[in-house]
């Protein structure tokens, strides 16, 4: 959910918790995948998937991969091609032999591109050419992921091989994501895995109901057979529904905030912490703790605590609004933690993640510190 993602950007990277880049750094990491942990073997519908051999317990990181294609995500069929092209051989086997599961688009502006480019007469053959790019892009589009740059302006969009043979689950127990200090993806496991489980990771944002799932999956050719999907109850349904209306309601929120921030008054920030507060008992209702989500969910919460703290200070009460309760102080170090927690175990402690989640827990400590001298 673009809404989500803008949220948690603006959470962990405001002026005021932004990680510094010393404390972080780690550009040499190396590439590795656990195979110790996992073996690669054929499903019955969803092709090759990824089943631990031992148990996993939470929080392991089982990939930190290195890309072997990186490309803007403007690119189109004739630069993905040459990238493919210019791979060593081992890598192109890598490469040619991932699922390609999309259908050809209806641009075709980038064949008369190709043509161009041609630099002689290949007719007899220009049709097998063009159905190798349109089958390059295919797996392309079936299996790159998302890499947002450290500032968070940029992105692009790589190919991670052993990575992509994950397949998907909207109750996964692995969560991945790019790690741009040190240039990896990373996926590590939600929860324990026992022997034999398959490990799933989730493609799409997961705060939606079944039929808004399902629609964002179409992209990948296949209809979701999880157990959240298979046997969607009513309740669930509603409540994944709720927690969407309230990340919209919420990002609203945050962009006027941002605009007027200097004339915003308390009452709008604890409203908008009393919605923050409706997600997150709804998120642990629907047993979502196993992802960020919740991280971010928590995050934005002790960010608006410490700003009704701030402006509170400041004499800004809105008439009727008292000081920042002790209860309230409380909430803030305590959803501070499990940030903390959250991050550590989706992304690790080399993560701008989890150094801006500590950064904000110990505002939170110096908030209750305050308030403590202040008593």
């Amino acid at each position: 959910m673009t809404v989500l993602a803008d949220a948690a950007t603006q959470i962990f990277l405001s002026d005021n918790v932004s990680p510094k880049p010393a404390a972080i750094a780690n550009p040499n990491s190396g590439s590795y995948s656990r195979r110790d942990l996992y073996e690669e073997r054929q499903t019955p519908e969803s092709g090759i998937g990824a089943f631990a051999t031992a148990l996993i317990p939470l929080g392991t990181r089982l990939f930190c991969e290195e890309s072997i294609i990186l490309l803007p995500d403007d690119a189109g069929h004739v630069e993905l091609y040459a990238a493919v092209k210019k791979l060593g051989k081992e890598e192109q086997e890598l490469f040619w032999g991932l699922a390609a599961s999309t259908k050809a688009g209806k641009d075709v502006e980038w064949i008369d591109i190709l043509r161009r480019e041609c630099d002689e007469d290949i007719s007899s053959t220009f049709n097998d050419l063009v159905e190798a790019h349109e089958h390059a892009w295919s797996i392309y589009e079936t299996n790159r992921f998302t890499c947002k740059s450290l500032d968070g302006q940029s992105k692009s969009l790589g190919i991670f091989p052993h990575s992509a043979r994950l397949n998907h689950s909207c109750s996964p127990n692995v969560f991945h994501r790019y790690n741009p200090v040190i240039n990896r993806l990373t996926i590590h496991a939600l929860r324990d895995i026992n022997i034999g489980e398959e490990l799933l990771t989730s493609y799409i944002d997961i705060c939606h109901p079944t039929v808004v799932r399902r629609q964002y999956l179409k992209h990948w050719g296949f209809r979701c057979r999880c157990s959240a999907c298979d046997s969607p109850d009513d309740d669930e349904d509603y409540r994944r529904k709720r927690i969407e209306d309230l990340f919209v309601k919420l990002g609203k929120r945050e962009i006027k905030m941002v605009k007027n921030e200097r004339n915003w008054p308390v009452k709008e920030y604890e409203r908008s912490l009393a919605i923050v507060v409706k997600c997150i008992k709804l998120l642990e209702k629907e047993g979502m703790e196993e992802t960020d989500t919740l991280g971010v969910v928590y995050a934005a919460g002790v960010k608006l605590a410490l700003q009704i703290r701030d402006k509170g200070e400041n004499g800004d009460r809105g008439g009727d609004i008292v000081d920042m309760s002790e209860e309230g102080v409380e909430d803030a170090v305590r959803w501070a933690e499990r940030v903390v927690e959250i991050q550590r175990k989706c992304l690790g402690e080399d993560s701008k993640e989890f150094v801006a989640a500590g950064a904000l827990l110990e505002m939170a400590r110096r908030g209750r510190v305050c308030r403590a001298e202040r008593s």
